[in-house]
């Protein structure tokens, strides 16, 4: 077991490019067209409207974020590539805005891989060869080739949407009775997939605006809790696809908020520096 367990929870974030559609979709009824001159002005302002309300839906969901000072969590992992697929459990307690404690399990129960991550820092150790190392955080940052923070890091945890604070609504439709909606940032194109209440993201799209990058990431949520008036998705479903493809399912099976830290360590003071 390797720093690949590790990589896994920023693998998270790797993304490409597709083609989201620009043409703007508008949630409206069908209107009789008996008058052309009165349709038209009333299909604009149903379009104006529903603009208006689709923009206020993500914004309240971009807004809804999880308000909490601490986390526990054990989470069931499975993973699978081209060549090889895998099963372990980790073990994780976040002290928010502050570090994330990782604990990872693998067959029997043998820690492979123990991790704090901090604002600016990466300290790892292995506990079966008793190596430890420390990396800045801009070292993950290379390795997954994405420019995220540590909050990106907690929001993904969590299961707070990411990457839609600065993004521009140019897309959006019901499907299924399900609203979608097509943004586009500064980094990534994001589509969003709501439940018919509008209060649960159930899938996100995420990709790369360069589109010579050739990754994408897809991540369904599933089986929401009620927790901290927020919706909290016990099930995850994630699909990357770059140079190769990795899927992985996350099954929370006990979590807890605002409680004291279940999970940390002291990492020893031997680690080297990099």
């Amino acid at each position: 077991m390797n720093n690949r367990l590790l990589y896994f929870f920023f693998g998270l974030i790797i993304f490409s490019s597709c083609a989201t559609s620009k043409k703007v979709q508008v949630i409206q009824d069908a209107l009789s067209k008996k008058d052309t001159t009165a349709y038209q002005v009333i299909a604009e302002k149903t379009k104006v409207d529903s603009g208006v309300i689709v923009k206020e839906i993500i914004q309240k969901i971009s807004n809804a974020k999880f308000a909490f000072n601490t986390m526990n969590a054990r989470v069931k992992v499975d993973y699978e590539t081209v060549n090889r697929s895998d099963a372990f459990i980790a073990n994780i307690s976040i002290e928010k805005g502050k570090q994330i404690f990782i604990t990872v399990r693998g067959a029997m129960g043998v820690i492979g891989l123990k991790a704090i991550i901090t604002k600016d820092s990466v300290f790892l150790f292995y506990p079966l060869n008793k190596k430890s190392e420390r990396r800045p955080l801009a070292y993950l940052q290379e390795v997954i080739k994405i420019p995220f923070t540590y909050n990106t890091l907690e929001d993904l945890i969590v299961g707070n949407p990411i990457f839609m604070e600065d993004a521009s609504i140019i897309a959006y439709k019901m499907n299924d009775n399900k609203l979608q909606v097509g943004m586009s940032g500064t980094l990534f194109k994001n589509l969003i997939t709501l439940s018919e209440d509008n209060i649960k993201v159930l899938h996100l799209k995420l990709d790369d605006i360069d589109i010579n990058k050739h990754r994408t990431c897809d991540i369904t949520y599933s089986d929401h809790a009620s927790v901290l008036q927020n919706q909290f998705p016990l099930n995850r479903d994630i699909a990357i696809s770059a140079q190769s493809r990795l899927e992985i399912h996350m099954e929370l099976k006990d979590y807890t908020f605002n409680e004291p830290l279940k999970y940390t360590f002291v990492i020893p003071k031997s680690g080297k520096r990099r």
